[in-house]
């Protein structure tokens, strides 16, 4: 009786196969998961400055419809970064009415902060043209330059922008 008490083992732990395949599953999810929160960080951050355009656009197409349906030639809200803001370039907002006209303009803002060389130094822009009825219909993209006058094709920060901004 004794003989079989012996031989009798219990498991106690993990095989060294049982932790490679928990090793290998945490590796593979790490290698996704982590790109994906990277992404998702920058556009939390990007959104600062889509909520920045947003009251701007507000500002200027009441500005439009005051103003006899033209733009004023100087901006109708502050062009200093807000002190309240993390990721917007300090140089301001760039409020610029577009080929010397009085019913297009732009307002560009530059990325900053970020900690993504992606997003960072990139500009996001509002772009707008005024309609005969008041109302002004906007578009927001990136732009290249603190002039630019459509939105232009940079690529590079489209994952981060929300769908309205990928012009």
């Amino acid at each position: 009786m004794k003989s079989m008490r012996l031989n009798k083992r219990v498991q106690k732990g993990f095989t060294l196969i049982e932790l490679m395949i928990v090793v290998a599953i945490v590796g593979i999810l790490a290698a996704i998961a982590l790109p994906a929160y990277n992404n998702y960080m920058i556009k939390s951050k990007l959104t600062e400055a889509t909520t920045l355009l947003d009251s701007t656009r507000s500002a200027i197409s009441e500005a439009y419809a005051s103003n006899g349906l033209a733009f004023p030639a100087s901006a109708p809200f502050s062009t200093a970064t807000p002190t309240n803001t993390k990721y917007i370039n300090n140089s301001g907002i760039v409020y610029y009415p577009k080929n010397g006209t009085a019913s297009t303009v732009s307002v560009i803002l530059t990325i900053a902060s970020t900690g993504n060389t992606n997003a960072d130094t990139h500009m996001l822009a509002l772009f707008g043209t005024g309609g005969a009825d008041g109302t002004v219909a906007w578009v927001c993209g990136t732009a290249k330059t603190a002039t630019d006058v459509n939105p232009q094709k940079d690529t590079v920060l489209f994952p981060y922008l929300p769908a309205s901004c990928q012009n």
